[in-house]
Parts: C-alpha cells; structure tokens; sequence
C-alpha cells in the first residue's frame, strides 16, 4: 500500500465522498473538461486514491464524470446538444412524474412538498438580499430538496434515480450560467403555483406547470449558454 492510499478516519464507503465530488462537479468547483487529479483532490478531501477512485467511478456511472483509459478521470465537457438532451429527456420525466404524484400522493407527501416550498421560499428570500456563499448554497440545497418533494410519491425508484441524475446535469449547466434576479423572481412564483397544484391534488394542471417550469429555466440558461460557447 502507498502513502497516497492510507486510509484515513472517515467511515469506510463511498457516499459521503461521492456527495462532496458531486456537488462540487455541479457546482463548476472543477471547469469542463478539466482533469480531475488525485493530488489536487487529496488536500481538498483530505482522502486516500482509493476512496476517490470509487466515488469517481460511481459518478463516472452518471455520467457526472468522464473516465478515460490510461488518463484518469475529468469533468464532462459543456455542448448546446448536451444540455438540449438533458432538457428533453427532463421534461419527458419530470413533469410526468409530479402528475402521478399529485395523483397518489397521501397526507405525508403532501407535508413533505409544503415543508421543502416554505424552507424554499425562505432561502429564496435570503438569496435575493445576500450575497454570501453560504446563502447561496443553502438555496441550492432547499431547491433540490424541493424538486425532489414534488415527485417522490409517483412509486417508480428508478423514475426517480433517472430525474435525480437529470437534475445534476440540467443544474450543471444551469449554475455555470451564473445568477439572473428577473428569472429567479419569476420562479420562485413558479414554485408557489407547483406547491399550490401539490396542495389542491391538481392532477389536470400538475403536468403542464411543472413542464413549464422546466421550460423557462430553459430559456434562460440556453441563449447564456449559446454565448459562453461562442
């Protein structure tokens, strides 16, 4: 065994390390089609190589990293063909997904939607005012969280697994974009009316708002992204 992959105090598994790189590849700590070196990341995880191997073989899986034979791993490259995909295979789920949930969602999922719009909506407050990035990540987190609520009553684990990695990647793209206040107010509205359809058991409108949603973060991440590509 090397000194690189003594094997440090942390519990022995993979998930809390894979959350750490995830959220950091999502977050554009790592730019496109960097390379993603052991070194660099052992002072920054303060982790031994063969605990970042697994974590970066797990994300490798989700496509949230490239892994190239004899090169190591970086992160995935950014394209308008890309994030198109991610946008229609999003779209082709989600929405579908918070329909059924809304549909066969009981009292406790209910709970769930309406805790996750109010912690939402306090965060969104505080990222509006505030600048810190501390603000900014707790939204991030309360928005996932969200998201996550609406559709975790539609009975399918992997519909969920695959709108989960979806996510990653549209957020992705989303973040490295950069912050636009107009098109934060006009979702945050958005998430009142998706807590709204999940409260009533609008099944009719569920569907199409959520799809409009996703929708109008489109718009304003691709004409962005058209730029920051040239």
């Amino acid at each position: 065994m090397s000194s690189t992959d003594i094997i440090t105090s942390e519990p022995d598994d993979t998930a809390p390390v894979y959350d750490r790189l995830r959220t950091d590849i999502i977050a554009g700590v790592y730019p496109p089609g960097s390379a993603l070196r052991f070194a660099e990341m052992q002072k920054r995880y303060g982790l031994g190589v063969s605990r970042l191997r697994e974590a970066l073989a797990q994300l490798a899986a989700d496509r949230l990293v490239v892994r190239e034979v004899n090169r190591g791993f970086r992160a995935p490259e950014i394209s308008l063909s890309n994030f198109d995909d991610i946008a229609a295979m999003r779209l082709r789920l989600e929405p579908e997904a918070f329909r059924v949930s809304v549909e066969n969602g009981d009292d406790a999922w209910e709970e769930r939607v309406v805790i996750a719009a109010h912690r939402l909506d306090r965060a969104a407050r505080r990222y509006a005012t505030d600048t810190v990035s501390e603000v900014h990540d707790d939204w991030e987190r309360c928005h996932r969280a969200f998201h996550e609520a609406l559709i975790d009553a539609c009975g399918s684990p992997m519909t969920l697994h695959f709108c989960g990695v979806l996510y990653d990647h549209f957020d992705r793209y989303r973040r490295l974009i950069g912050f636009d206040e107009p098109a934060q107010q006009r979702l945050a509205a958005q998430h009142r009316l998706l807590a709204d359809c999940a409260v009533d058991r609008n099944v009719a409108e569920a569907e199409a708002v959520l799809a409009a949603h996703v929708n109008q973060t489109i718009a304003v991440v691709r004409p962005r992204l058209e730029t920051l590509l040239g």
